[in-house]
């Protein structure tokens, strides 16, 4: 079947209702992460810096074991899993596009019988080490769009994405895009008066949305709805699109 509803998804404080990497890094003592690690984020960016916490983790003994129960312990986001199983009965596509990391997400998923239901992440490839630490790396390295980080643009990985589903001959009617950050502006900036954009209430992404003349944003073409749990996401596209 041909999929005309291509959905895609936020990870941290969108599917899980927390940051998974500051989940992880909080299972070090804080003396434990001194200056020249906090520096490490503003000299050299986020992938340093939890590459670095993954070390810290390692050499102090809090081991993978540890780190997996702290994830998938990670509650969802109320009606995020309703959601996400409503979405796949209905033959709508799934995705994910994230900052977080393969690991951790997969994990996540798993713990939670829901890794069946998404097609496809796209996240900053992680993989437990013969020693037993997390190795962790860059999705991509991109300087061309400003709204975004080195390591990730999640509006060229949508738009990448739509680009080679429509050369297997999957054509999307339109497009919903559900995120709570700074990160997710981007991929929202790439929708057409078609498709609908879910930012999160009372989280970043809302401000910018809600300040756009003073952030100097270019207008949003997508319709766009706050939310703050699954189900109201749910009974808007049932109002909007049918569903």
């Amino acid at each position: 079947m041909h999929r005309s509803v291509l959905v895609a998804f936020d990870f941290d404080h969108t599917i899980t209702d927390d940051n998974t990497d500051i989940v992880a890094r909080n299972l070090l003592p804080k003396e434990k992460i001194t200056d020249s690690v906090k520096n490490l984020y503003r000299s050299s960016g986020w992938i340093a810096y939890m590459a670095k916490i993954f070390e810290l983790l390692h050499s102090n003994s809090i081991d993978i074991k540890q780190i997996k129960t702290a994830i998938v312990n990670i509650p969802p986001v109320s009606g995020i899993e309703t959601l996400l199983k409503e979405l796949y009965v209905r033959g709508y596509e799934i995705i994910i596009i994230s900052d977080s990391n393969t690991f951790f997400i997969n994990e996540w998923l798993k713990n939670r019988n829901l890794n069946n239901i998404i097609t496809q992440i796209f996240t900053n490839p992680a993989y437990v080490g013969d020693d037993g630490m997390i190795k962790l790396d860059m999705y991509h390295v991109q300087n061309s769009c400003k709204l975004s980080t080195v390591n990730l643009c999640k509006g060229q990985i949508l738009e990448d994405y739509i680009k080679k589903r429509n050369n297997e001959n999957v054509h999307f009617d339109r497009i919903i895009y559900i995120g709570d950050g700074k990160n997710d502006l981007c991929p929202i900036l790439r929708l057409s008066e078609r498709d609908i954009a879910f930012p999160r209430e009372d989280y970043v992404l809302m401000k910018i949305l809600n300040n756009t003349e003073n952030n100097q944003i270019p207008k949003i073409n997508a319709r766009v709805f706050p939310w703050n749990d699954g189900i109201q996401i749910l009974k808007k596209l049932e109002e909007e699109i049918g569903f």
